[in-house]
């Protein structure tokens, strides 16, 4: 059952149960002050005949005491029919429109006056009993008041309401039909908006100028399509970046397999001169020597990806002091002057991770052609700051956002003559991540580049 079906049945089925109650109640308690008055009405006429009877027991006191008192000659005297009967319960008197049974009467006192309300196929009445004593003489009287009209009256209200309540369903019907309609036409809204978007329409908006719970769901429904559509996006482009680094992998190892197959051949199929010899067993020991740092390199990247390594706290100072004992040898044996100027601080490493950082940046730096290399390093509040800026190449403005891709080389010629192969700063990026630090790139593709990394900073209270 759909939920347009629900809401359309709760509200008439509510809208039905609401208004016979209301009605029932209204009529019951309309009902209950005429007959509430009609009481009244009822026991001012038994106190009027009441009077009639003692004035009546009165004047033949000696023959009430006896019960022999003729009321017929007095009944004109009564304003309403009336029934007498005896203490002993048998009646005296009695022109009542309706039987009556005297039963309880000797257990009325002289002060309370008794109800009873009997009902024939057409009439009903009110009879009011109670004991009237004159002197030795003691009686019990009883009043009729016809309440007819009142018992009709009711029943033509219930008949009014019945057809009443049958012209309001009747027109009811289209309203609950039309306020059914509005509260699912928001919630169809939604549902149509989703289908789309799971037929791959990711940019379905809903336009709603509601402020309720339905504005508030179109508000979020927005919200979540917007954030499918940039999770799609980044899917998309990570399924892309995927495919790069799968065809820029299958090219970095294609063109050297190449070249190394044709070589060994030519070493295996033909006697060549020696310096041939040497020239060919060279070039297969570059492509070799580059291979195996390109595996080395997806090694670390794959190792990353599916580790957690634990940081610990260190002085950057005493880190720098280790690394500088392998990092001038490499830069003097390539003519490169380093310069290092590092303030103490605090940060939480992994050594050989961070070490790998630094080593990637200097190689990159000297690849780059530069003449010194300076690192420093300064703490700024809770920031330490690593500057690695070199007097090379640079990289070109445009091609900053890219240099962190996998297998993405500025000079690709160079790079592979080097046995580079373009994960040096995939490589970094990653650790970054994993130290939780940020890494700031500049340069203006002439004059060099400078590389910033950002470290949150211990200080002594955490230690």
């Amino acid at each position: 059952m759909k939920l347009f079906h629900k809401i359309f049945i709760c509200f008439v089925v509510l809208f039905g149960i609401a208004f016979q109650v209301a009605g029932y109640l209204l009529i019951s308690f309309s009902y209950e002050k005429v007959v509430e008055q009609e009481k009244r009405f009822a026991v001012q006429e038994f106190q009027h005949n009441k009077y009639i009877m003692l004035s009546v027991l009165y004047s033949d006191s000696g023959m009430a005491v006896d019960n022999k008192i003729d009321f017929n000659g007095y009944a004109d005297n009564f304003s309403v029919p009336v029934a007498i009967y005896g203490t002993d319960g048998s009646c005296i008197y009695s022109n009542l429109s309706v039987p009556f049974e005297p039963v309880g009467l000797d257990e009325i006192e002289d002060s309370y006056v008794a109800y009873q309300i009997n009902r024939t196929a057409t009439e009903s009445y009110i009879l009011v009993s109670g004991l009237v004593s004159q002197n030795e003489a003691e009686m019990y009287l009883v009043t009729e008041r016809d309440v007819s009209s009142v018992v009709n009256s009711e029943n033509s209200m219930i008949s009014y309401f019945q057809k009443i309540y049958l012209l309001i369903i009747c027109f009811g019907f289209p309203v609950i039909l039309l306020l059914s309609n509005l509260l699912v036409h928001s919630i169809n809204k939604v549902s149509k908006a989703a289908k789309r978007i799971a037929e791959g329409r990711y940019t379905e908006r809903i336009e709603t100028s509601s402020k309720d719970e339905i504005g508030e769901l179109a508000a979020n429904f927005n919200h979540m399509a917007e954030n499918i559509e940039e999770n799609m996006a980044e899917l998309s482009n990570q399924a892309q970046q995927k495919e790069e680094f799968a065809a820029n992998f299958a090219h970095e190892l294609k063109t050297p397999l190449t070249s190394v197959i044709g070589y060994a051949d030519m070493l295996y199929q033909k006697n060549l001169p020696r310096a041939q010899v040497k020239k060919a067993a060279e070039y297969i020991l570059n492509e070799g020597m580059r291979l195996e740092a390109l595996s080395l390199k997806l090694m670390d990247l794959f190792v990353m990806d599916k580790q957690v390594f634990s940081l610990e706290e260190m002085s950057v100072r005493e880190i720098f002091e280790n690394l500088k004992q392998g990092i001038e040898p490499i830069c003097a044996s390539c003519g490169v002057q380093f310069h290092m100027k590092v303030e103490d601080g605090r940060i939480k490493v992994d050594y050989d991770l961070f070490k790998s950082i630094i080593l990637n940046l200097v190689d990159n730096s000297i690849k780059a052609d530069c003449k010194d290399i300076w690192i420093a390093g300064d703490a700024k509040g809770g920031i330490y700051r690593i500057c690695l800026e070199d007097n090379g190449k640079g990289i070109p403005p445009e091609e900053l956002g890219r240099i962190t891709e996998a297998f993405y080389m500025v000079d690709k010629s160079r790079a592979r003559k080097l046995h580079g192969a373009g994960l040096g700063m995939a490589l970094v990026s990653k650790v970054i991540d994993i130290h939780g630090a940020r890494m700031k790139i500049e340069s203006d593709g002439k004059n060099g580049t400078k590389i910033t990394l950002s470290f949150m900073q211990k200080g002594e209270n955490e230690r």
